[in-house]
């Protein structure tokens, strides 16, 4: 009865009701405790699953919120966004450690990185528990409402959502002049029109962006100005 309770507990917490509690307890339970049924009794293939759904989840938010982000911005947010790092932290902040079924004596180590560990592959685990047990839409909506919230913040830190503004700050700083912008070339006609944009630091070409317009030619140029800096600044 007192296993019921907490889970019933943790439903709580989670806003889910399961069909089926033994994949709720079996999303909890590392393999520590059942060294011999792991692949049954433990969450191991529900995390899995669960890092999947997860990681598409967030993938396609991504890609829809942030459509002017580079193939590789979007890949280094949705890193960021589904680090163990992260999902320990949302763990952690969930609430989840207290209901985790895990065997101390039978680890070699346990510490506070442990504890993390255990919250974010707890996590992964319940995300698989929830599409096996009430469908794709239910795991999709409990992603949004616990993991998604943390996207905005971690875009600030991974996108240059505002290259041109970033690139002004280092000039200024550098040489105290601003970034001057010059189309270097234009090509093709009226819907067909392609513009080559060079960003300077007086007469020190930084950085060349390509496209339909003006504008984004220059955005896409202070982009590469600010790679280039970035590399130089690691050698």
């Amino acid at each position: 009865m007192e296993n019921e309770d907490k889970l019933a507990e943790l439903e709580a917490l989670l806003h889910v009701q399961f069909r089926d509690r033994v994949l709720l307890e079996r999303a909890l339970t590392h393999h520590s405790c059942c060294p011999e049924t792991a692949v049954h009794d433990s969450y191991d293939t529900l995390e899995f699953l669960g890092d999947a759904v997860l990681g598409a989840r967030v993938v396609e938010h991504i890609y829809r919120n942030f459509p002017d982000a580079s193939e590789g911005e979007m890949t280094a947010l949705k890193s960021e966004v589904v680090s163990r790092r992260v999902l320990a932290k949302i763990g952690q902040e969930l609430g989840l450690f207290p209901y985790i079924r895990v065997d101390i004596a039978n680890l070699r180590t346990f510490n506070e990185r442990s504890r993390d560990s255990l919250c974010a592959d707890v996590l992964e685990a319940i995300t698989g528990a929830i599409l096996i047990d009430q469908g794709n839409d239910a795991a999709r909506d409990f992603v949004a409402r616990v993991v998604l919230p943390v996207v905005p913040l971690l875009s600030e830190q991974t996108l240059d959502t505002n290259p041109k503004g970033r690139l002004q700050k280092i000039v200024l700083r550098r040489s105290g002049s601003l970034p001057r912008y010059r189309v270097m070339e234009q090509s093709g006609r009226n819907n067909d029109r392609l513009f080559t944009v060079g960003v300077f630091e007086h007469e020190l070409l930084l950085g060349l962006g390509q496209a339909s317009s003006i504008k984004e030619a220059g955005r896409l140029a202070a982009r590469e100005a600010l790679e280039i800096l970035r590399e130089q600044e690691s050698i």
